[in-house]
């Protein structure tokens, strides 16, 4: 059984999108798995996808986000009622149609015909389960707050499922595409709960076959996927490679077919090479966190000094090889509900500004202090030694914390740092993904230590509450100005995420903007593979 106590450490490494792998050796099976050391030509799919990823999961439970890896995974073996398109639009998934009521509140949601790999047909009892499972605070699950919204679920038949929310909620159609929302069997999980951290059982394009810890994770191609000629290869089988160059070098080597966190240092090299092609997506971006709770950073004059002195490009250039986009005011994309192209703009770089907003705040020789990040990622390391080359122009002086990953995440939940470098991407494709990060309360991932502001809690509140989508937009941008005033995070470059491929490596094409990394597993029930 999962616990509470550990939610605080599962969101934290969520929103870092990086994590270590664990445990003891341990392999389970589904009944289709017996013979599936031969792997068939199908007529829907063919060949074996061999999958390098930059970390290996600590468990598969799927109310739990624990970086990009596992979600990789997870969603190749389950669904939700939602989904997004390529072009990251919201539709329905194993939903067939949703109803909104008049008032509102009312999301009457028609199931379309579903089977789980076991072989039971996917009911509105399922559904009801899957999240009733999800708001049990026992499981600690990622996104409980978000789906708290929901007050009671109603089951008039089979294929129905009946959602009364305890108040309108703008976003709650990207609640239920979260890849911790997916549906699970009630049949199944009440028998084996304990094993679906290591025995998974969804409704998705891919059934698990065996996990092989420190070596990989291998599913199969489920042919009873509700959606036809779908997926369209037989088999993927995930190897880790925490190591940039191993990983890298697998690709060149043709060992395996595809990574993910391509490192800088080497697309250059790969997009030379006429065997490899890449995708690219702009998708975190890295900040610095504060502790607001210590002196002299609960000042926002302070952290706003600190905004200023930063040199973006520096940044860009020293940990990401010059690939990536500086930022100077907020993250919001052109287009996105709530962008305001002014805000995008409200710092620059200026060393006599930043140095008049430490003396007005009484700091007018600067200050020393601690800035926590990792030995173990070199983009978090060049990052902070960036920094600190910056801030020494005004003053301030930053002993550089480097752990390894594992002590850095410990660090952040005892909040035992004045600063540390960060990242930050949305879950779902809604302004509402910033409660995570900047509503106070103990179930925001990452924020600053104990941040709080009764406006910027007031303004999300509303912004979620309302249904007018231009309200909601200014609504939006009121936020906006708040936070940037504040300061609690400082944004300095969006991180260019890249993947990379052998050149027989069809259909892979990463969801835009911040479900980049959030919804990457939905791509491979498009991966097909040439001959």
């Amino acid at each position: 059984m999962k616990t509470g106590g550990k939610s605080l450490i599962v969101m934290l490494v969520s929103v870092m999108v990086l994590f270590s792998g664990c445990g003891k050796t341990n392999t389970g099976t589904t009944p289709s798995s017996q013979d599936s050391g031969n792997v068939s030509q199908s007529e829907k799919g063919g060949g074996i996808l061999r999958y390098g990823l930059s970390a290996e999961p600590a468990i598969l439970e799927p109310v739990l986000a624990q970086g990009i890896a596992k979600r990789i995974i997870t969603q190749s073996m389950y669904r939700g009622l939602m989904t997004y398109t390529k072009d990251g639009e919201i539709i329905t998934d194993i939903a067939e149609s949703v109803d909104v009521g008049s008032d509102n509140k009312t999301y009457t949601i028609k199931l379309r015909d579903v089977k789980f790999h076991n072989g039971d047909t996917l009911t509105s009892e399922d559904v009801k389960f899957s999240f009733e499972r999800i708001l049990n605070p026992e499981y600690g699950a990622s996104f409980r707050h978000e789906l708290s919204i929901i007050d009671r679920m109603e089951t008039p038949d089979d294929k129905t499922i009946i959602f009364a929310l305890k108040e309108e909620c703008a976003p709650f159609k990207h609640y239920l595409a979260l890849p911790e929302s997916a549906i699970l069997s009630k049949s199944y999980t009440e028998a084996h709960d304990s094993n679906l951290d290591t025995e998974p059982m969804g409704a998705g394009p891919f059934k698990f076959v065996e996990w092989n810890k420190g070596q990989n994770i291998i599913v199969e191609a489920f042919r009873d996927y509700y959606v036809d000629n779908k997926p369209k290869v037989d088999r993927i089988e995930f190897s880790f490679y925490a190591d940039d160059d191993a990983r890298t070098n697998a690709l060149k080597s043709g060992e395996v077919d595809l990574i993910d966190y391509v490192p800088w240092k080497d697309i250059p090299s790969l997009e030379n090479d006429p065997e490899i092609k890449l995708d690219q997506q702009n998708g975190p971006v890295m900040i610095l966190s504060f502790n607001t709770n210590v002196k002299p950073l609960d000042d926002p004059k302070v952290r706003q000094a600190i905004s200023y002195a930063i040199n973006r490009d520096n940044v860009i250039n020293t940990a990401f090889n010059g690939r990536g986009t500086p930022c100077y005011g907020f993250v919001f994309n052109e287009g996105f509900l709530g962008y305001n192209s002014s805000q995008t703009k409200y710092f620059e770089y200026n060393i006599e500004k930043a140095k008049k907003l430490l003396a007005d705040a009484g700091y007018p020789n600067g200050f020393s202090c601690r800035l926590l990040s990792s030995s173990s990622y070199s983009m978090h390391q060049q990052t902070a030694i960036a920094v600190q080359s910056d801030l020494k122009k005004i003053g301030i002086e930053l002993t550089l914390d480097l752990p390894d990953w594992a002590t850095r995440m410990s660090k952040v939940g005892e909040k035992n740092y004045d600063i540390f470098i960060n990242a930050m991407t949305g879950d779902y494709s809604d302004p509402d993904w910033l409660s995570n990060f900047m509503q106070s309360g103990a179930h925001t991932f990452n924020k600053s230590a104990d941040f709080a502001d009764a406006e910027v809690d007031r303004l999300l509140m509303e912004g979620r509450k309302t249904l007018d989508e231009t309200q909601r937009g200014k609504i939006y941008e009121q936020l906006i100005d708040r936070l940037l005033e504040l300061s609690p995070h400082v944004f300095l470059n969006w991180r260019e995420q890249t993947s990379a491929m052998r050149v027989n490596v069809n259909g892979f094409a990463q969801r835009p903007g911040y479900l980049c990394l959030s919804q990457s597993g939905l791509i491979l029930e498009d991966i097909s593979l040439s001959k």
